[in-house]
């Protein structure tokens, strides 16, 4: 049973990327958020910037800027050709996303429903990129 145990918790498909955020970035920048924010930003596509803030989230309403510097990479990937019944999918899931702080108090939770709205634009924008 130990080995069971140990087998999946050491499981790659289980890991979770680490915050790659510098102590030198931090200091460079004037605090983690901000540090995180610069990374968030300067990331090169949808997807490193979304693991970037999934990785370095603040767990608090600052994810809010985070999630929309993502979400401004993510949509313009599949906005433009996505039909109309993309677009209410996308809508449901970001309103869902929008009730886990609508539901629940405190800066946590606006922070959680900021991740998520960022991780449906990153999931539309794989699935719904390519190939259109």
């Amino acid at each position: 049973m130990f080995l069971i145990v140990s087998a999946v918790a050491i499981s790659p498909a289980l890991t979770v990327e680490q915050c790659h955020i510098s102590e030198a970035a931090i200091t460079q920048a004037g605090g983690y958020g901000n540090a995180v924010e610069a990374a968030v930003k300067a990331a090169p596509d949808c997807e490193r910037a979304f693991k970037t803030l999934d990785a370095c989230q603040l767990g608090s309403s600052w994810d809010n800027a985070l999630s929309e510097i993502v979400r401004a990479k993510c949509e313009p990937l599949f906005i433009k050709k996505a039909n109309a019944g993309t677009m209410r999918a996308y809508k449901r899931k970001q309103t869902g996303c929008a009730m886990i702080a609508k539901t629940n108090e405190g800066t946590m939770y606006i922070g959680l429903a900021a991740v998520c709205q960022a991780r449906a634009a990153r999931d539309f924008a794989r699935k719904y990129a390519k190939g259109r």
